[in-house]
């Protein structure tokens, strides 16, 4: 089973397993490449180039391996087969072409591999001159990777080919060992070819031991590369990891540097800065001295001015926004009227509209319960009908089936008695028979003339009697005909009456299923006529709610008017008021500064110009 199994395994579609060295070589040939600002393209391309080499290669030995493992069970196969005594010639031959050929192809791809990585071991060469000019550590370090990775193929393709070289070796014992099977096919009992195989199955055996312990090894290897693999891998994070840490240090060293000297040069421009502020202030405090003895009663009076001012600005921008807002209420009360007008004019015909579907409504439901109530009594009418047509039927049926029974026992009874008659005359038949022949015979014979009228006289009364059993016969007949007329009038009557009854139970369905229809026809309407009252009644009720929101609003904006005049009222008082006072203060301060200093000073003038501004906004 084993060696089927193994023939019907194609080379490509084997299942390779690809070392993870390769599987990291390639990984590290598409990243790392934080270092390559400074490397050109000619290196890197070469480099990318290297790597997919180096990962095709080691692809390459990975299928290898499954192919020699494969030639290597071929060659256990072959083995047992030499070693087993049945005369198994033509399979021992299949197995060794296909050992031949498999072999043949593990050598061929060998010598292919070995002239690749001899070409990568040049393109090293090269990208090595190339790159040793630059001072690139990154470039640098996957070039010795590279290195070390082909260093460990060309070891792979040295054992894969001293592998293949044992292939070979046991590839011409084989064909020599079958060569003297075929020489010596006749000398098989003698004690050499026993000899043979017992050497044969200890080289076996010893092969066998010797592939266990090359595949544990070989497990062991792939272990150690995966480890080895995921230690570089690492290692490479961590040097990663540490030059991006050394790269923040530096960055944060430099960042303090910065801050460091701004602070400097910020506590020196403060000590400067402090130093023209104090000078500053001196200076300030002196002319603030000096000003405010000349300018406090100035101050004084044109902030008073000022939030006269405002406060009249303040009270005119309200009064603006209360008219507006009387404004936007009358607006919004006119339309909230109209709306509702509206609002009402819409339920007022809705409420019509389904006044009028609730009138026609209950009209059809009136004629729908009047042709119900019709149709229901149709269908008593109809099962009455059908009941007493039943009854009679079953009446009938009862009596012809009693007329049925009397006239077949009639019929049997006739026909007895015509059997009975017919016997009869059988035997009449036979008797006037042999009286003939008697007479006959007396006539012949010469017997006396009383003899022959008594005979004769027999002869009559059963001639007689066979004449009325005839008759009988025959009125059986036809009293058995009538019977049977009879019989056939009342079966064209029994299947009248079921014809009649089939008719009556047809009508009562039909009335049924019209029951059934209007009683549907009922329920819907009902429903419908249920929507109709639900619908009028939430309508009522929008209609009510709507009339109150209305008187609503109208309250609330009848409340919002009163106020609105009180507020403007208040305002118009207010203005007044502020007016006079705003007089007063002006006259007041005019007399002041006519008083203070001469009239054609500028503090006057300007005085004077805002009063007569006021007096314009008044």
């Amino acid at each position: 089973m084993d060696a089927d199994q193994s023939e019907t395994i194609p080379l490509e579609d084997a299942n390779v397993r690809i070392p993870e060295a390769d599987s990291n070589s390639v990984d590290l040939v598409e990243g790392n490449s934080d270092g390559g600002d400074s490397m050109t393209e000619g290196s890197g391309d070469l480099l990318g180039r290297l790597g997919l080499d180096l990962a095709f290669s080691s692809e390459k030995l990975a299928n290898l391996n499954v192919l020699m493992m494969h030639v290597a069970t071929k060659e256990n196969e072959l083995e047992a087969y030499q070693a087993e005594k049945e005369d198994a010639l033509a399979d021992f031959e299949d197995k060794a072409l296909e050992y031949d050929l498999l072999s043949g192809i593990f050598d061929s791809e060998v010598r292919e591999l070995e002239k690749f990585i001899a070409a990568l071991q040049v393109d090293i060469v090269n990208a090595h001159e190339i790159i040793s000019a630059s001072y690139d550590l990154d470039m640098k370090e996957k070039l010795h990777y590279y290195e070390e990775l082909l260093k460990q193929s060309q070891e792979q393709v040295l054992e894969m080919k001293t592998q293949s070289a044992e292939f070979q070796r046991t590839l011409l014992r084989f064909g020599g060992d079958n060569g003297g099977h075929i020489k010596d096919a006749d000398d098989v009992e003698n004690g050499q070819i026993f000899n043979e195989e017992k050497i044969n199955m200890q080289t076996v055996a010893q092969q066998r031991s010797i592939l266990r312990m090359l595949e544990k090894s070989l497990a062991r290897e792939l272990d150690l590369e995966k480890k080895l693999t995921e230690s570089r891998k690492i290692e490479e994070e961590l040097k990663l990891r540490l030059h991006s840490s050394d790269h923040e240090v530096f960055c944060l060293e430099q960042e303090e540097g910065h801050i460091v000297e701004k602070l400097f040069e910020a506590d020196n421009a403060a000590e400067v800065l402090l130093g023209i502020s104090k000078e500053l202030i001196g200076w300030l405090q002196v002319l603030q001295f000096n000003l405010n003895s000349l300018n406090q009663r100035e101050l004084d009076l044109k902030s008073k001015l000022q939030d006269t001012l405002e406060q009249l600005e303040a009270r005119e921008s309200a009064l603006q926004a209360l008219e507006n807002s009387k404004v936007e209420l009358n607006e919004l009360f006119l339309s909230q009227s109209n709306q509702l007008k509206a609002t009402s004019k819409e339920a007022e015909d809705k409420l019509a509209l389904t006044e009028s579907e609730a009138f026609t409504l209950r009209e059809k439901a009136s004629t729908l319960e009047k042709q119900l109530k019709d149709a229901e009594l149709e269908l008593l009418n109809a099962k009455a009908t059908v009941g007493s047509v039943q009854e009679h039927h079953n009446v009938n049926r009862e009596q012809m089936e009693k007329v049925v029974v009397d006239l077949n026992d009639k019929i049997m009874q006739a026909e007895f008695g015509v059997e009975v008659a017919e016997a009869k005359c059988k035997s009449l038949m036979e008797a006037n028979a042999e009286l003939n022949k008697e007479l006959a015979l007396l006539k012949s014979s010469g017997i006396t003339i009383e003899k022959v009228t008594l005979l004769e006289k027999q002869l009559r009364e059963s001639d007689i009697q066979l004449q009325h059993a005839v008759a009988t016969a025959e009125a059986g007949q036809e009293k058995q005909s009538m019977l049977y007329a009879m019989i056939s009038d009342m079966e064209c009557l029994i299947e009248d009456l079921k014809a009649k009854v089939a008719k009556a139970e047809s009508h009562a369905n039909i009335v049924e299923q019209k029951c059934i229809m209007l009683s549907e026809a009922n329920a819907e309407l009902n429903e419908e006529l249920s929507f109709q009252k639900a619908r009028m009644a939430s309508l009522e009720a929008s209609l009510h709610q709507a009339e109150n929101t209305k008187l609503a609003t109208a309250k609330d904006i009848g409340i919002r008017t009163k106020v609105i005049t009180s507020l403007v009222m208040q305002l118009a008082f207010e203005r007044e008021r502020l007016q006079k006072e705003l007089e007063k203060t002006f006259k007041d301060k005019s007399l002041e500064h006519i008083e203070a200093k001469p009239l054609n000073s500028k503090s006057t003038l300007e005085d004077l110009d805002l009063y007569d501004q006021m007096k314009v906004g008044a």
